[in-house]
């Protein structure tokens, strides 16, 4: 079922609320007993309804307005818990597929008043000479160093453009907690956790999390990322000088993001903070090999069953490749370009755009099949015409050695994901090229999309079905009466013996009938090189 977005809306931002009976600790105990815990969605709408109007009223001494917060932020909490699960495992069983987006949106509008809650209790502090105040103003920086980084992860998983906004916020708080010398102070962060944290190591989280590349993993992954650096992030050192165990630094102002050290800019206007990564590897480590014996496809019970084995595994394996020494480098050397182009995103479209093969290409099809296959020449025309009507405009800002960096409006990209397959061309040509969509990053009205190339040349092959086992006597009776549709399917050739197909087609021994200028070629999948939900590549070999 989907997560019924308007109505979080209508409950959290609809009309105002008249009056504001949060007098007394009572008053908001008898609010919170009476929400709908038999509906988070709902739950939850209702609290962030109340942390709004707590924002936008000013008659709030600070002991009230923090107090009250503290209270409203401990409700959320198990509301969260579940509505994640809802995301992640709705069946309590992990997706293998990204979940409701819509309860994403509605936790980073939830987290959005949160973060916006404890920073108006912040600024309100030295207002007020308060023995309440003066023991758990800890309390208070940490929750919202806790919900700048959760804003963070939510905003990398809806591609929104305010991160570096976030990082504004992230680098002021953590210099304001270090000014008021509560930034090191160790405590949990909801009543109730078995670790302390700290302003400082919510802030190396934060810092961790991005070193992780966000902007190249999917909602899934990014969520996972976030959990497994709140894992590690204690043992993670910060430190003013650098150390030959620090490969990363940041300068903690304005909207910067840590970098290799070796790349650090010398004329910085802050002394840059060095990160030293060594201590959490072995963390990492760990994690990879606990569970090694185990089916990848078992939900995984360090992370409440919300992920797989496989997806904590390939998460392992990512972060020691960048938190490690010799981190892959993330941009390599770029060509600055301005060139117009055009993407069209989706394997169906991007194939019926591909010419075929010439006679004299290895492994070419015979023209005529070519046109066979959509049983006209008026049809394939037809085709294509319509796959280009759905092609948007965009402009190629830069290319490196296998990629290329591409602005699209954010209006005509509502099909960008991590993965997907998409064609690109670079006008005044007319040849397209294949690639995949690898990073994300969004930039006021546009998406900056990072697409790693997989063929300049790419061509359109036809392979007959005819040859992939049955399961039944009425299956093999019934393909004589298949269309031809049905019978034949296209894939794209990248180079020799690797091709693309559609998504499910194939595995591993599969055999397809592919028409050469030399005549009918049995082929069988060797490999399969990459297995998705928008597209599979194979590599094939020639049966005798």
């Amino acid at each position: 079922m989907v997560f019924d977005l308007h109505r979080f809306r209508e409950l959290a931002f609809g009309a105002p609320r008249a009056d504001h009976p949060l007098a007394t600790v009572a008053n908001v105990q008898e609010i919170l007993t009476g929400l709908p815990r038999h509906d988070p969605g709902a739950a939850l709408g209702e609290l962030t309804a109340w942390a709004k109007s707590l924002n936008e009223t000013d008659s709030f001494t600070p002991v009230r307005r923090a107090r009250i917060l503290l209270m409203l932020d401990d409700a959320a909490r198990p509301l969260w818990r579940e509505l994640s699960f809802q995301y992640l495992a709705p069946h309590r069983r992990p997706l293998a597929k990204e979940g409701d987006q819509n309860i994403v949106r509605a936790m980073f509008d939830s987290a959005s008043e949160f973060t916006n809650g404890f920073g108006i209790a912040l600024d309100d502090t030295g207002a007020e000479n308060s023995l309440w105040l003066q023991k758990n103003v800890s309390r208070i920086y940490v929750r919202n160093m806790r919900w700048l980084g959760r804003r963070l992860a939510l905003a990398h998983m809806l591609q929104l453009p305010v991160i570096g906004a976030l990082w504004e916020r992230i680098h002021r708080l953590y210099t304001l907690a270090e000014e008021h010398k509560v930034a090191r102070t160790p405590l949990p962060v909801f009543e109730g956790n078995r670790f302390a944290s700290s302003v400082r190591q919510e802030y190396v989280r934060a810092l961790l999390f991005d070193l992780a590349a966000p902007d190249s993993m999917n909602g899934r992954q990014v969520e996972l990322a976030y959990r497994v650096t709140g894992r590690v992030a204690a043992s993670v050192k910060l430190e003013a000088k650098a150390t030959d165990c620090s490969p990363f630094a940041v300068v903690p102002a304005g909207d910067s993001r840590p970098v290799l050290a070796a790349r650090l800019r010398s004329d910085s206007a802050a002394a840059p903070l060095f990160i030293d990564t060594s201590l959490a590897l072995p963390k990492l480590r760990a994690g990879l090999e606990r569970d090694m014996g185990r089916d990848p496809a078992e939900p995984d019970t360090l992370y409440a069953g919300e992920f797989t084995l496989g997806e904590r595994f390939a998460m392992m394996n990512r972060l020691l490749e960048h938190w490690g020494m010799d981190p892959p480098q993330r941009r390599a050397r770029r060509v600055s370009m301005a060139s117009p182009a055009r993407v069209i995103c989706g394997f169906e479209q991007v194939v019926a755009l591909l010419p075929a093969p010439a006679r004299d290409e290895p492994s070419a099809p015979r023209v005529d099949l070519q046109l066979r296959l959509d049983d006209t020449v008026q049809t394939l025309t037809r085709s294509k015409l319509r796959a280009a009507a759905r092609v948007g405009a965009a402009h190629v800002i830069d290319a490196s050695n296998g990629g290329l960096g591409v602005a699209v409006r954010r209006t005509d990209a509502r099909w960008a994901a991590h993965g997907a397959l998409v064609g690109v061309l670079i006008e005044p040509g007319e040849d397209w090229l294949v690639g995949v969509v690898r990073r994300i990053f969004p930039l006021d009205n546009e998406l900056r999309l990072g697409i790693q190339v997989l063929s300049t040349r790419p061509k359109a092959l036809s392979l007959s079905v005819d040859t992939l086992k049955r399961d039944s006597v009425w299956e093999e009776a019934m393909r004589f009466e298949a269309t031809f549709k049905e019978r034949y399917r296209k894939g794209i050739w990248l180079a020799k013996g690797d091709v693309l197909l559609e998504p499910k087609l194939a595995s591993k021994g599969s055999q397809f009938d592919l028409m050469l200028a030399q005549g009918m070629q049995r082929i069988r999948v060797a490999r399969m090189l990459h297995e998705g939900e928008h597209y599979q590549r194979v590599l094939f070999e020639k049966l005798a």
